[in-house]
């Protein structure tokens, strides 16, 4: 990986093409990369960009190849901080890593060669597979990016955070996303290692955060350009994110979130440290470290988490015996076996808040695995039985996704040359809600059925009927 690394490393910092021409303010959605034909970006400058000066800017890494997508939750930020974005059009999830690193290579050389990039402040992000490629990216750049956000996910397992780790990192996880728990070991890692982080969770699943988190997660970074020099010291701007950080946390105290409100008091305390008056902070700070209710809230938040991780092992070393025998397993008592109803009901109706969320993950992380990487797996090796055990799970999970569940295993199976078999899952798809034409007219992985008249017929009924 490194060696593919190694051309990043050479690019000359000045530009030898200048961006003058380029549209500001807007997003243009695809910008081929001179180097390598079959790699794209997408690019935003800002309204105020001029080729005479450098500027930020941020390498953003789509695990669905959909670059404008992301450049537009970071748009608004970019355009009040003024930020260059370029996302590329090529990185994927779930994959070799091997395909991202040639495109972040195209995209990095290309922008580097166009762009008029301050050296100096250099990020990255990503979401899933994409966080983990940004975060590879800062690793094997020799201290060339200065910050990441990773966005539902964080290190890649062959690339784990070391000590001097020579990025800021800025981590983003939804609250019932399968990979939350992951987010907040890594918080604590980071901590261990003493790295410059953060934290911040939102409302969600595994998905994007939204705009006004990315924008979060730029002020964070312009925050650390500040202490560390790279760009100029304003007292109004960090007088304003102060206030706002202030804010959040006593509302989460006013919320009855002492917990909450307390670790909201401790990173604003790091963050702000030497930039801004904290007496208000530290104040609160040291009552609410006092405070018994906060203690305990954080105790018990501490105790869920590792139930939850019990639970989830527990549940997936069952699906994994359950797999592994040679003796066909009911659907109905797997789904049994896994608590699957149980868990439902306590995600909808649980006790507390905390316990809802808890059962949303284990249930989010139940279905990812049952709907995509194991029956993947299983097709792969041409095991029909236990990929379609997998789905049964799945649809037991989640009944409301049964359509995008099938369509996902319609494209394994037509990757794996199973084209029969492709086609009467489309249909299942089709039958339970899936009214996506135009994937179907496009998406890569159903390649192999173009050609086939019962493929043809089908996209013009999903075109004729309505959306469910």
């Amino acid at each position: 990986m490194i060696a593919l690394l190694l051309p990043l490393l050479l690019v000359a910092a000045a530009p030898e093409t200048p961006a003058a021409g380029l549209p500001r303010g807007e997003i243009i959605p695809k910008i081929v990369c001179a180097s390598d034909l079959e790699q794209s970006y997408a690019v935003y400058l800002p309204s105020n960009f001029s080729a005479d000066r450098t500027w930020p800017i941020l390498y953003l890494h789509d695990p669905r190849r959909h670059g404008a997508d992301a450049v537009g939750l970071f748009r608004a930020a970019a355009e009040k901080y003024g930020w260059m974005l370029a996302g590329s059009n090529n990185t994927e999830s779930d994959g070799p890593m091997a395909p991202n690193i040639k495109a972040m290579a195209a995209v990095w050389e290309d922008t580097h060669r166009s762009l008029p990039i301050d050296a100096r402040r250099v990020y990255a992000t990503g979401f899933s597979g994409g966080a983990r490629a940004a975060c590879l990216l800062g690793h094997k750049t020799d201290g060339k990016v200065a910050g990441v956000i990773g966005c539902g996910a964080g290190f890649a397992d062959n690339s784990p955070p070391e000590k001097n780790l020579p990025f800021v990192f800025f981590g983003t996880v939804g609250n019932t996303d399968f990979n939350y728990r992951e987010m907040r070991r890594l918080d604590v890692t980071l901590g261990k290692l003493s790295a410059t982080h953060r934290l911040s969770v939102f409302d969600g699943p595994h998905r994007w955060p939204p705009e006004e988190v990315c924008g979060r997660a730029v002020e964070w970074m312009e925050l650390q350009a500040m202490r560390r020099g790279t760009r100029a010291r304003d007292d109004r701007l960090l007088s304003e994110w102060l206030a706002a950080a202030s804010a959040d946390a006593a509302a989460r105290e006013s919320a009855g979130k002492k917990g909450e409100a307390l670790e909201r008091y401790r990173e604003i305390a790091a963050d702000f440290e030497g930039m801004g008056d904290l007496a208000s902070v530290r104040s609160n700070l040291e009552r609410l470290e006092k405070d018994r209710d906060a203690a305990k809230s954080l105790e018990r938040q501490a105790a869920l988490e590792a139930g939850e991780d019990r639970t989830e092992s527990d549940l997936f070393e069952k699906l994994l015996s359950a797999l592994r025998s040679d003796d066909p397993v009911a659907p109905q008592r797997l789904v049994q076996d896994l608590r699957i109803p149980a868990l439902r009901t306590t995600a909808e109706s649980g006790a507390t808040e905390a316990e809802k969320l808890s059962a949303k993950r284990i249930l989010s992380a139940l279905f990812v695995q049952t709907s995509f990487y194991l029956p993947r797996e299983y097709v792969g090796k041409h095991d029909v039985r236990r990929a379609r055990l997998c789905n049964a799970v799945a649809l037991e999970v989640r009944p409301d996704r049964a359509g995008v569940v099938m369509y996902n295993f319609a494209c394994m199976q037509a990757q794996a040359g199973d084209r029969p078999g492709a086609l009467t899952s489309l249909e299942a798809a089709v039958e339970k809600g899936f009214r996506d034409a135009s994937l179907l007219e496009t998406d890569p992985d159903l390649e192999p059925l173009r050609a086939d008249a019962s493929f043809q017929k089908l996209v013009q009924k999903v075109k004729s009927e309505p959306k469910p």
